[in-house]
């Protein structure tokens, strides 16, 4: 299924907002460097199952990447790179189930607090179908937040296997 597309500055308006955020001792080109390398994201993001990228760019504003969930693929392109500081895209299609939303996109800004702590902010921008708020609202935020919150604790543990959680 096809989705709208959507600019760097809908993910702050957008109907439905779910973050999670984290203090992270790293640089922020460390984590940066994470977030950039792709194929490293399940390792770290226990939903995802594999990621590929495709396209003719490999990094940057226009590059894409297939994300999956299982057998749900998740075709994404980057609106938003900036190196140690922002890190976005905009879902432009989703195969392999039906979809409550016709828009979304993610953001990972990095706040650097000193020379080697930062605080990372996931951000997931949605646009629920006509008629589908309402779940997000009371249903699928806490649940989709956790997700976020793991994730950046995920990231954390990647970016220091010995460090305990």
């Amino acid at each position: 299924m096809e989705m709208i597309l959507q600019p760097p500055e809908w993910t702050d308006r957008a109907p439905v907002k779910i973050s999670a955020a984290r203090e992270i001792m790293a640089s922020p080109d460390k984590i940066f460097t994470a977030l950039a390398d792709h194929e490293s994201w399940p390792q770290w993001f226990s939903q995802l199952t594999k990621i590929e990228r495709f396209g003719e760019l490999d990094e940057g504003i226009g590059s894409q990447r297939r994300a999956f969930i299982n057998k749900v693929e998740i075709d994404e392109e980057f609106i938003e790179w900036e190196p140690g500081t922002v890190w976005g895209f905009t879902v432009t299609a989703v195969r392999g189930v039906p979809s409550m939303i016709e828009s979304m996109s993610e953001r990972v800004s990095i706040q650097q607090l000193s020379a080697d702590r930062c605080r990372v902010t996931y951000l997931m921008a949605l646009g629920p179908r006509r008629g589908s708020a309402w779940l997000f609202d009371k249903v699928l935020r806490k649940v989709l937040a956790k997700k976020l919150s793991d994730a950046l604790a995920g990231l954390d543990h990647y970016l220091h296997p010995t460090k305990q959680q």
